[in-house]
């Protein structure tokens, strides 16, 4: 397969060798504080030392021989370019915050992994009544009600930013009060509903979708009821959808979380910082991968066609198959596994996963790739029968959470991202 990985941890031996230096000169970059140290674990006391931390120093070297070469490698999945404590991809793994994203999934709450990610340690803003529809709001998504969901979300937002008062605060407490709103309110935009008590993300968007699969979409926003009591089916779908929102929540410094950190450096809003990353998310190098995978699964058709056969017709026109490979992972993304083996833990049986699962085991054998975590969510939508649009805004409701960490992150540095060009253009006349 492709994206062969790198070991993240290197001895003192293999750390010269890497920085063409002696083992001696290592510990005194250790001494100077250079490079860190860390304990091996072993019983012999050796140290290690992250693979990243040595390969800046080669970084820092072949700047000083090539200032701006490398600077231009780091924004296409390059090193590192800026300090974050939110999320770490590592071994095929993600964790947010030292927590891995994966064992989160399977019991955690959304809103508990945006505290976590939020640094929240007291009581949860969650803990608090959902925001209200207001009538600008209410009169915006009567006449763009049929537009996009993404489209949708990231219009009303920019309505609603002017009725929190507190949208202009930097506190922590603050920006926590603010993100639970933002979260909330596309919640309620992608769902078109309005919820009573105090009911999670996962289960407004579900009972909505439900009932819009049944009924159509809405002109106005329909009043959930307070106290539905869950079957089975329920259960198993809202706990699909916590996973999805979870596993959707931070990636790095993925192009979306990069532009509200711009945007956020700035001391622009929070609304303004998910407004700007919902544009990114939009593009179609980014979150519209999730609706093109989508698309791909609905092609499928047992009866008319096998799998295998779709996707070379697809190969044969020059078209790319969307969903798969990515460049962070070796062994494939930890995301799409961990929702294609909830999904099938959940709903063994149903369908729709089980056409889908022949699709894109063929697609792994047919590219040689792993699929990412767009075809996890395609999965997910198709099994649970989510509407059009359910997708991209489940990345788009459970990436906020990680947008507003960012963000966050951003205010506490009070620092202006603003890079340097290299002028490559015509030259003035001397």
């Amino acid at each position: 397969m492709k994206n062969e990985q790198k070991k993240p941890f290197l001895s003192a031996l293999e750390t010269a060798q890497e920085l063409g230096v002696e083992v001696e000169t290592v510990y005194a970059y250790v001494s100077r504080g250079i490079l860190r140290s860390e304990s091996s674990g072993s019983k012999d006391r050796t140290k290690r030392y992250r693979r990243e931390e040595v390969e800046r120093l080669l970084i820092q070297r072949e700047e000083k021989l090539n200032p701006g070469r490398t600077a231009k490698a780091a924004l296409t999945f390059g090193q590192p370019v800026l300090e974050s404590s939110i999320s770490m991809i590592e071994n095929s793994s993600l964790y947010y915050r030292g927590q891995n994203a994966e064992t989160l999934s399977e019991t955690s709450r959304f809103e508990s992994v945006c505290d976590l990610l939020w640094e929240n340690e007291g009581v949860s803003a969650f803990d608090s009544e959902w925001p209200v529809w207001d009538g600008s709001s209410l009169y915006c998504y009567a006449e763009l009600k049929d537009r996009p969901l993404i489209d949708l979300c990231r219009i009303l937002l920019g309505v609603s930013e002017y009725l929190d008062p507190i949208s202009f605060l930097r506190t922590q407490d603050a920006l926590r009060k603010t993100g639970v709103r933002i979260v909330r309110l596309l919640a309620l935009f992608a769902s078109g509903s309005k919820p009573k008590g105090n009911r999670s993300i996962s289960e407004i968007l579900w009972y909505s979708w439900k009932e819009e699969a049944v009924k159509g979409k809405r002109s106005v926003p329909i009043e959930l009821k307070k106290n539905v009591q869950p079957n089975q089916e329920d259960k198993k779908a809202i706990r699909l959808i916590e996973a999805a929102l979870i596993l959707s929540a931070d990636h790095e410094l993925n192009v979306s979380a990069f532009t509200a950190r711009c945007v956020a450096s700035s001391d622009a809003s929070l609304y303004q910082a998910v407004i700007a990353a919902l544009g990114a998310l939009s593009g179609n190098r980014h979150g519209l991968l999730t609706e093109k995978t989508i698309e791909l699964l609905a092609e499928l058709d047992p009866k008319r066609k096998d799998p295998k056969s779709l996707l070379v017709e697809k190969l044969k026109r020059g078209e790319t198959i969307p969903g798969f490979g990515h460049p962070f992972y070796k062994d494939g993304d930890p995301r799409a596994k961990k929702l294609t083996e909830l999904t099938e833990s959940l709903f063994p049986k149903n369908r729709e996963f089980l056409s889908a699962k022949v699709l894109i085991e063929e697609a792994v054998r047919l590219l040689g790739d792993y699929p990412t975590i767009d075809a996890g969510l395609a999965l997910v939508c198709r099994t649970l029968k989510l509407p059009k649009g359910a997708g991209l805004a489940l990345f788009a409701i459970g990436r906020c959470a990680g947008w507003i960490a960012h963000s966050m992150e951003q205010y506490a540095s009070d620092r202006l991202i603003r890079p340097r060009a290299r002028y490559v253009g015509i030259l003035p006349g001397r």
